[in-house]
């Protein structure tokens, strides 16, 4: 074996590795962004039920706030299964995965940080 066939292949294997190591990293990327989303998630549900709970108690409660809570869980099971079905490409080696995952298109309001119903 000569030294340029020995570079060679040291340089596929090298390039090849390079490969499987973006590819785990875009992977994590992924499942970190599916973290932080289950976190929002969560939390929206928890102020959810806060709402409903005072509801339930003879409390003044706005329609308008309980509605909003509904379609930002509907918005973040959305994003949640779109990145699900991303982490699954990645793992098969569907090519997706190479790309920063897109900005989740939720709009956070005060509430959701502070956790105020």
């Amino acid at each position: 074996m000569t030294k340029s066939t020995l570079f060679d292949r040291l340089n596929q294997e090298l390039e090849s590795f390079g490969k499987k190591a973006q590819a785990a990293l875009d992977e994590g990327k992924l499942q970190i962004e599916l973290l932080r989303l289950r976190r929002r998630q969560d939390r929206a549900a928890r102020d959810l039920g806060m709402l409903v709970h005072r509801r339930e108690r003879g409390g003044e409660t706005d329609a308008r706030r309980f509605d909003a809570f509904l379609m930002r869980l509907d918005d973040f099971q959305a994003d949640v299964s779109r990145l699900e079905k991303q982490i699954v490409e990645a793992r098969r080696g569907g090519g997706s995965a190479g790309t920063t995952p897109a900005p989740v298109g939720v709009v956070v309001d005060s509430t959701e940080s502070t956790g105020a119903v």
